[in-house]
């Protein structure tokens, strides 16, 4: 396989691309030459703007997800607290629920007792009120 080697005597101060060093060092004699084809393309590297683009981009998309962090956080204080009040107002809910079933079963079992004790005044009169109707009184 043939060589081929490019005499640059003198390498061009500003190449219009990266490619253009990548040749220059591909075909180099000298490590002179060699070297200052890449320190022209680290140059024309840093100086691009597709680089100082995408670090623009970089730099915007950090920014996004902080933001977005910030967010996520303020949403999960803001759902631990509705957990927290909410789990508080099934508590109370559940406490009055009790009292009430328990004033429910006093009352109840109260009712109860004076049927079969014939002491419920307004359950007897029915009785008697029912029993009176059917013999046509």
């Amino acid at each position: 396989m043939a060589q081929v080697f490019k005499d640059y005597t003198e390498i061009k101060k500003d190449p219009a691309k990266v490619a253009e060093i990548a040749d220059t060092i591909r075909h180099a004699k000298l490590g002179s030459e060699v070297r200052e084809a890449m320190a022209q393309g680290f140059e024309t590297i840093d100086d691009s703007e597709v680089v100082n683009h995408l670090i623009s981009d970089v730099d915007d998309l950090k920014d996004e997800i902080i933001g977005y962090r910030a967010d996520v956080k303020k949403l999960t204080e803001t759902v631990e607290k509705s957990i927290t009040d909410n789990k508080t107002n099934i508590e109370n809910i559940g406490k009055e629920n009790r009292e009430a079933l328990k004033k429910f079963d006093g009352d109840w079992q109260a009712k109860i007792n004076r049927i079969i004790l014939g002491t419920d005044e307004p359950t007897l009169d029915r009785i008697i009120d029912e029993k009176l109707n059917e013999r046509g009184v």
